[in-house]
């Protein structure tokens, strides 16, 4: 591997030839971080988290954490925070880049501040929904001057209650709500419309809930998921952040695509309750070897790629993407759908990664919804680089990156990009290619 300039910065991502045996110490799951941060700063007391990830999303939540009051010290492998016991004690203005989690958090943590807080963003985020987070906000009090950003959020007459959830686009709406809700008078319950969208994130936020000692009650009848977070004074916690699955499954594809190339993902559980550990187990049944370790979880590639058939992704849509760029190897073609969420990320996903696939010699079609992949033909010879613009998308680089370690002939244009989720991924990768672990 190695970077050269094509008017920009490039990564090349050539074909990857020293095969054997690799050990992955990954980073701290980004999806646990930002809830974690979230629940830390509204405690009561010193929060220490353990592993976090430190990337562009998590920096810019803590930042502005500490802009309306949170005390907030990042240290090696560490993140320090003392909370404000539910009440943020004054209004800010604050930006969260191009962080999507990040801000539907940060404007739902707005409402309990003691002034009103102004919520911006960066280019492709000031585009993003968030309509939905506002009407269920305001169903419960808060008052906005909009709903794009950027949004001011006043929670003066902001109350717990009981609210009716219909499909929204994102859960990111519903978690931010249930993050909230231990700290609102009275709680909040959610009667949320099922099917619930990525409902697996839902259900990873109810989890750390508990990790923090809120008692979430929850009822499923009928059409209807109800989840009632109660008010509970939330104190202090030290907790270790598990190492993170969608940082992971750029390597698991790395060696599932590879015959003699394995990767141990230390730390990980095959049980593990994040989204994306489903697509580390599916590489399991299209050829790989995937099996639990005494020190994480390793995956083999055996020279057996399969198709996944028809594939419902609705449970893991970005790690979808690193799947469709296995799939370009597979036997047969592939269908992946259930990506209803994609197209409102960084990027229009699915458009970008057809493109991008089509460019490296893909059949690809797709939709508002899926993406179907006839693989590349089998033993041609690539002559010349592919450069792909993944348009500042982090998850499209590294997926077009897995590509280029199996075909060869791939530069990725704007690789610091991958800074919004794993900022080391490119040192990673390149210890990969030189045969050492990565840690």
């Amino acid at each position: 591997m190695s970077k050269k300039n094509a008017g920009s910065t490039a990564e090349s991502v050539p074909t990857l030839k020293r095969l054997g045996h690799r050990n992955l110490r990954l980073p701290g799951s980004k999806s646990l971080t930002a809830r974690a941060i979230m629940l830390g700063s509204l405690a009561a007391g010193r929060t220490v988290l353990k592993n976090p990830l430190k990337c562009d999303d998590t920096n810019v939540l803590a930042t502005a954490f500490s802009k309306v009051g949170v005390g907030v010290k990042w240290s090696p492998n560490k993140l320090i925070l003392h909370g404000v016991d539910g009440k943020p004690p004054h209004g800010a203005s604050v930006n969260l880049g191009i962080g999507g989690t990040p801000s539907r958090f940060m404007i739902a943590a707005g409402a309990l501040a003691k002034a009103p807080v102004t919520v911006d963003g960066d280019g492709q985020l000031r585009t993003r929904p968030i309509g939905e987070l506002v009407q269920l906000m305001q169903s419960l009090g808060a008052t906005f001057d909009g709903d794009m950003l950027p949004i001011q959020v006043d929670g003066s007459q902001f109350h717990g209650g009981e609210i009716d959830v219909p499909i929204t686009k994102s859960s990111q709406f519903i978690s931010a709500l249930m993050l909230i809700a231990p700290f609102v008078d009275g709680g909040i319950t959610l009667n949320c419309k099922t099917p619930v969208t990525s409902s697996t994130y839902i259900d990873l936020t109810v989890n750390i809930l508990r990790t923090f000692g809120v008692d979430v009650v929850e009822v499923e009848s009928g059409e209807v998921r109800s989840i009632s977070v109660p008010q509970t004074r939330v104190t202090h916690r030290e907790l270790e952040i598990e190492p993170d699955a969608s940082s992971a499954i750029y390597f698991a594809a790395v060696a599932a695509l590879h015959d003699g190339l394995s990767v141990t993902l230390e730390g990980l559980k095959l049980d593990s309750l994040q989204p994306d550990m489903e697509a580390i187990r599916l590489l399991g049944t299209i050829g790989a070897e995937v099996v639990e370790v005494e020190n994480g979880i390793k995956v083999t590639g055996t020279g057996i790629i399969k198709s996944f058939g028809d594939l419902d992704a609705s449970g893991f849509p970005d790690a979808s993407l690193c799947l469709a760029s296995v799939a370009a190897f597979a036997d047969s073609p592939s269908r992946i759908y259930g990506l209803e969420t994609l197209p409102l990320k960084e990027s229009d996903r699915i458009e970008v990664m057809a493109r991008s696939l089509a460019k490296v010699g893909c059949g690809v079609a797709s939709s508002d919804t899926d993406i179907r992949i006839t693989p590349l033909k089998q033993n041609v010879k690539v002559k010349t680089s592919t450069a792909i613009d993944p348009i500042d998308d982090h998850r499209i680089a590294m997926a077009m990156a897995v590509v280029g370690t199996k075909r060869g002939g791939v530069s990725i244009v704007n690789p610091k990009c991958v800074s919004k989720s794993y900022p080391s991924f490119w040192t990673e990768l390149r210890k990969v290619y030189e045969g050492h672990d990565a840690s």
